[in-house]
């Protein structure tokens, strides 16, 4: 974290709690995660940080002793019915699917009566399919143990034989030049399926079944996690109602929450309404808390950050979204 950041963080903590206690702008807080591990995972180590079990449950205790537990049900119910949501709620989800949501995600927060969504990429659900981002990471690991590799990653990726150059330029791809990284796994002789099948990284057919036989909201994020800034406004759409339609087939439910994978920033107005018209649940944006409820969307924020104490992050979202509110800047507008 930079300096001013820290600066930032701390002169946000030191304001009373109880300033906080509305849960932000749409009285509801919003912290999302994709896993929590005790341990360095290859698919996931070079993209971005998580937390342990020991910070999990720590947060866990901050949001109980500060805010209030809101099902999904209950918070969409008060969204259809234009009802205020409950002061102070917050509510828990997690992206992509990932196994730890089922080994040690799901066992801790039922343990102690939390709800929570599980946004799923039903691509990657019984392995079928190594998500693009969790093979750049699995190469960064790979070219950890084999740096004479180098000039074979560089050569594919056309950039100097550095190895951070070449962890920069694998970050560059995304799901348009994503067959660079299956060149490159066949040119070192490395298996993504190899992996897929020893490790088995995401969520089963099973699993999820049982998740939402548990209590568990089982919501979709699109079909394969593209950047849909990178989609036509046609295939933006199919991605997401097929992946709603396809957590509805595995769950039995008829309504899918969902959420949009990398970024909602770019989607337009246009795309939002046809979902919205043909999907029923809500919308689950990543800008931060803003609001933009009148499209049926919530914004989260990143909670997967274990440099920095919750509470802090809480109080520094939360005043960030006081501040916006005063210079009108505090809700979504898309064209």
């Amino acid at each position: 974290m930079n300096p001013l950041k820290k600066i930032y963080y701390h002169v946000a903590s030191l304001l009373p709690t109880s300033l906080f206690s509305s849960g932000g702008p749409n009285r509801i807080l919003l912290p999302y995660h994709h896993l929590v591990n005790n341990n360095s995972i290859p698919h996931i180590a070079h993209l971005y940080n998580y937390k342990n079990e020991k910070k999990f449950i720590a947060d866990l205790e901050c949001l109980l002793k500060n805010f209030s537990i809101i099902h999904p049900d209950e918070l969409f119910a008060c969204i259809e019915a234009n009802k205020p949501i409950p002061k102070g709620s917050f509510l828990l989800s997690f992206d992509d699917g990932l196994c730890e949501v089922y080994h040690t995600i799901a066992p801790i927060l039922k343990s102690k009566g939390i709800p929570a969504i599980f946004f799923i990429n039903p691509a990657f659900i019984d392995n079928k399919e190594m998500f693009y981002r969790c093979k750049i990471s699995l190469l960064i690991e790979e070219l950890k143990i084999q740096p004479s590799q180098n000039k074979t990653f560089s050569s594919i990726l056309k950039c100097n034989t550095e190895i951070e150059e070449i962890k920069i330029a694998l970050k560059k791809i995304n799901q348009n030049n994503a067959s660079l990284l299956d060149d490159i796994a066949h040119a070192i002789n490395y298996s993504f399926n190899n992996y897929l099948q020893e490790n088995k990284p995401f969520l089963t057919t099973a699993q999820v079944i049982e998740l939402h036989q548990q209590g568990f909201t089982i919501g979709a994020h699109s079909i394969n996690h593209p950047y849909y800034k990178l989609l036509s406004k046609e295939d933006q759409i199919a991605q997401t109602l097929n992946s709603c339609m396809a957590v509805k087939e595995i769950t039995g439910q008829q309504i899918c929450h969902f959420s949009f994978p990398h970024s909602d920033a770019a989607i337009s107005l246009s795309v939002i309404q046809e979902i919205n018209k043909q999907n029923k649940g809500l919308l689950f944006g990543i800008q931060n808390q803003k609001q933009e409820l009148h499209n049926n969307i919530l914004h989260r924020f990143n909670a997967e950050r274990p440099e920095i104490d919750f509470m802090k992050l809480i109080k520094g979202q939360l005043f960030l979204n006081r501040m916006q509110k005063v210079f009108g800047k505090n809700t979504v507008v898309r064209k």
